[in-house]
């Protein structure tokens, strides 16, 4: 709360980074204090505006999706700028967006950020750092001011979790699968041998990604085991799990397949889309709850025409 007016420079200045969004309206997600509109209920889902008390961190998912994330004034008070990016894309929808802006500008900011660094312990990011920050976060910086009196950063979560360029083709052998994930977590995965995809592999974002999938699964075996199915892929080091150093490339199809091991098999499999960079999770249970929502949104993503076009890619064997 402000004890006078805000100067008409200020105000407008406000304004142009509530502008900076496109499409923002009235059914557009927002929190508020409760005061204004009365206690709500928990489902987050209530007219009107409603409050969260507590690091973005630990905004529960019930609370979202959100179109927007706005970091005004705050972006430098945070703890771990990379995290905080990270936990509010998580929480906004395809195509949502975080603003990041200071109505005085990154100047101004420093100065306040050298009179006390407690308080403040880090400056607004420059475009080069920004980048940074989001280099393996499913965010795209779509447009960057740092002016004298204006800082205003609009991220964007791509529509449809969509990576830029061509989407990613990989194609290997199988050399394990359908056992820890399957057994622990029940998410079984056909994983494909690394070494000889290292220079596709090379300076890609470890995380989670989603898109098709086809298995040589063999003529002993129904014909629709061999067709072309959704899938999710963790290409990582599985933080959560142990502390491994070689990169896996653990593929999860959305089939039931007849048989249980397809070890030697070749897969081949087309990305196209980009959910979330590999976490570390406080627990198993933590880790099942969010591989869970990764494949419910691949699932959905994949019926978009966007990802629809993937499925008919030339990679895929057609002749059954």
């Amino acid at each position: 709360m402000f004890s006078a007016p805000l100067p008409p420079d200020v105000s407008k200045r406000l304004q142009r980074i509530v502008d900076s969004v496109p499409d923002l309206g009235p059914e557009s997600r927002v929190m508020d204090a409760r005061e204004q509109y009365g206690t709500s209920s928990s489902l987050g889902n209530d007219p009107g505006m409603r409050t969260w008390v507590g690091d973005v961190e630990s905004v529960p998912a019930y609370q979202g999706p959100f179109d927007a994330a706005f970091f005004n004034a705050v972006f430098g008070n945070v703890y771990d700028q990379r995290e905080t990016l990270l936990r509010a894309a998580l929480l906004l929808r395809p195509g949502g967006h975080i603003v990041v802006s200071h109505p005085e500008g990154k100047a101004w900011h420093e100065r306040l950020h050298a009179e006390d660094p407690e308080m403040v312990p880090h400056v607004l990011p420059d475009e080069p750092e920004l980048q940074r920050l989001t280099a393996d976060l499913p965010l795209r910086i779509r447009s960057f001011q740092n002016n004298r009196n204006l800082y205003l950063a609009l991220l964007q979560v791509p529509p449809a979790y969509l990576i830029q360029g061509r989407p990613l083709e990989l194609e290997g052998e199988v050399v394990a699968g359908f056992g820890r994930g399957s057994s622990k977590m029940g998410v079984p995965t056909a994983n494909i041998a690394p070494g000889p995809l290292a220079a596709k592999l090379e300076g890609l974002p470890l995380g989670v990604y989603f898109g098709w999938a086809q298995l040589d699964a063999g003529t002993d075996e129904p014909e629709e085991d061999s067709e072309v199915h959704k899938m999710a892929m963790n290409i990582g080091r599985r933080p959560s799990i142990e502390d491994g150093t070689d990169v896996t490339v653990e593929v999860h199809i959305l089939h039931s397949f007849a048989a249980a091991d397809f070890r030697s098999k070749r897969l081949r499999v087309v990305v196209g889309g980009f959910i979330r960079p590999e976490m570390r999770f406080g627990s198993l249970d933590e880790l099942i709850a969010r591989i869970k929502a990764d494949v419910g949104i691949a699932k959905a993503q994949l019926d978009l025409p966007e990802h629809q076009l993937c499925k008919a890619h030339e990679m895929f064997v057609r002749n059954r």
